[in-house]
């Protein structure tokens, strides 16, 4: 197999299922982006934008300005942590109440997406990509 082809299809694959995500969420104002700060916050509690970056793989600049976004939505409310330079990013009441229903409509795109692949194909996927991943995590600076 090509490996630059098989890059590129995954790095499309990526992209196309972001661009899905968003279409899904224009409805309610938000990215995909935004979601996954949104999922992580939710999964986590309180966190620090400092270790939102670390945990999705972002650079801390470009969580900055999806958190002030999100801010401006209403979704999160930044506090300071024991460190007065630290601030903790959480979800507010606003995000909270909203969050089954973009939830939900998250769950069916990722269900239509993958619903010719069985469970145990799924599973593959998931080995392999761990695999990549891991692989890929040598090139991090």
């Amino acid at each position: 197999m090509n490996a630059a082809k098989l890059i590129h299809l995954l790095y499309q694959t990526t992209r196309a299922i972001s661009q899905g995500v968003n279409q899904i969420l224009a409805e309610y104002g938000l990215y995909s982006s935004e979601w996954s700060i949104i999922v992580t916050i939710k999964e986590t509690g309180p966190i620090s934008q400092i270790a939102l970056a670390s945990y999705l793989n972002i650079e801390p600049a470009a969580i900055s300005k999806t958190v002030v976004k999100l801010e401006e939505k209403g979704f999160v409310k930044r506090k300071s942590g024991i460190d007065k330079r630290e601030k903790k990013v959480s979800l507010t009441e606003k995000a909270l109440s909203q969050y089954a229903v973009w939830e939900k409509a998250i769950n069916s795109h990722r269900q239509s997406i993958l619903a010719d692949l069985s469970d145990e194909k799924q599973h593959e996927l998931y080995v392999m990509l761990e695999s990549i991943y891991a692989n890929s995590q040598k090139y991090r600076k």
